[in-house]
């Protein structure tokens, strides 16, 4: 098919994919494209998520968002269950939002996570890529299958060189969520 939307994937283990794929969404907005994004395996309203929501209810970008997650970290076997649970539900709306063309770009954040944790499969996110038809998909996350190399039409990498997180086990609230 002719003019299939592109897939653009940000991964690795430095920071910046989201915030990459953000920046993207932002660019298209202000285009009066339609944006959707869908969190994976996030459940907690980060910086990001606070600004967007804000600008949505100004009005100002059509950028929708979409919290996925609970709200803790994937840790323990006990949590295993409801984080699967979140992902598949989130799955099925972006499933939904394809095939219904409700927007120009879908942002599955974390999805290579998800996958990585086995909460949903890769073969169902493929099959998904190929019915995209003219919708802009961006997958982010880590790490990288061959399959999802195969299909997609932009790779990122971004690999950590040094972070203060290492030394200073904390994050700081505006530059790391």
């Amino acid at each position: 098919m002719k003019n299939l939307g592109k897939i653009i994937i940000y991964y690795g283990k430095g920071e910046g994919k989201t915030s990459a794929a953000l920046g993207r969404a932002i660019r298209m907005a202000g285009y009066g494209k339609r944006v959707i994004i869908l969190e994976f395996m996030k459940g907690r309203k980060s910086g990001e998520y606070r600004f967007l929501d804000k600008v949505k209810k100004r009005n100002i970008f059509p950028i929708e968002i979409n919290l996925g997650g609970p709200k803790f970290f994937l840790k323990e076997e006990k949590d295993y269950f409801i984080h699967q649970k979140k992902a598949k539900k989130l799955f099925s709306l972006a499933e939904e939002i394809i095939l219904k063309k409700k927007c120009d770009l879908l942002v599955l954040d974390e999805i290579l996570y998800a996958l990585k944790f086995k909460l949903i499969k890769e073969k169902e996110l493929l099959d998904l890529l190929k019915k995209r038809k003219r919708t802009d998909i961006i997958l982010t996350g880590g790490p990288l299958s061959r399959d999802l190399k195969k299909i997609a039409d932009q790779i990122t990498k971004l690999d950590k060189v040094k972070h203060y997180f290492d030394k200073e086990k904390r994050t700081i609230k505006g530059l790391d969520f």
